[in-house]
């Protein structure tokens, strides 16, 4: 189990959202051996804050916590990213609260207390999921883009991308059902530096240059909407 775990995980990103301390670096000390780096948040509001700033590709979170719930925490990372998995790790909690969990796409529960061995199994089981799921986006006119690996590519070949074209044009695919609002784009790709509605669309125009025009329709006075 630990060998197939290793390459799951060995290029996973995982942001764990926790309140209490000794529960974090007792999580932290379980899983930084299997995955590519994690990222620590002591509630809500900071786990949101390191979602925007940093690559994550699942998240384990608390659900009751100060500051901002994990659930509420969730429900804004899904205006950005739509598909992020994330296991809650829930002790004593409401009814009402599970159900909530349950109900939010790509998300599951993890019981406390737990073991290491169930942690490390239900990490493998989800992020499993995540590799037989949709890894390949196929854009039109032969460009396709990598989920994952959060590529563009023409054909089979890899388009160059800036670090802000990257985390445009994912932002767009992962929204890709509707439309990005300029607000949307400024929080994921600019952060708290911040971006004028013109600095957007020059970025809008050079992704229309390495893709196609038509790939990105401008919805006037609102944002942007990938026509795929």
């Amino acid at each position: 189990m630990i060998r197939k775990l290793e390459n799951i995980l060995k290029s996973t990103k995982v942001l764990l959202v926790e309140d209490e301390e000794d529960l974090r670096f007792i999580i932290q000390r379980s899983i930084y051996k299997y995955v590519n780096s994690i990222i620590e948040a002591k509630d809500g509001a900071e786990g949101l804050e390191k979602f925007l700033s940093h690559d994550i590709d699942l998240i384990l979170s608390d659900i009751n916590m100060q500051k901002m719930s994990g659930l509420k925490m969730l429900k804004k990372m899904r205006e950005y990213n739509s598909t992020i998995p994330v296991i809650f790790l829930t002790a004593y909690d409401t009814d009402e609260n599970i159900l909530d969990a349950i109900n939010l796409t790509n998300s599951f529960l993890l019981k406390k207390p737990f073991e290491k061995k169930q942690l490390l199994t239900t990490i493998q089981m989800v992020m499993g999921q995540q590799n037989i799921n949709e890894e390949i986006i196929e854009l039109g006119e032969g460009f396709s883009y990598s989920v994952k690996n959060k590529e563009l590519f023409y054909k089979e070949e890899l388009i160059s991308l800036t670090k802000l074209e990257k985390k445009l044009l994912e932002v767009l695919v992962h929204n890709k059902t509707h439309v990005v609002t300029y607000e949307m784009i400024e929080n994921f790709v600019w952060q708290e530096k911040g971006a004028t509605q013109e600095v957007i669309r020059a970025y809008i125009k050079k992704l229309r240059k390495k893709t196609y025009q038509e790939l990105i329709e401008n919805i006037q006075g609102i944002g942007y909407l990938l026509k795929i």
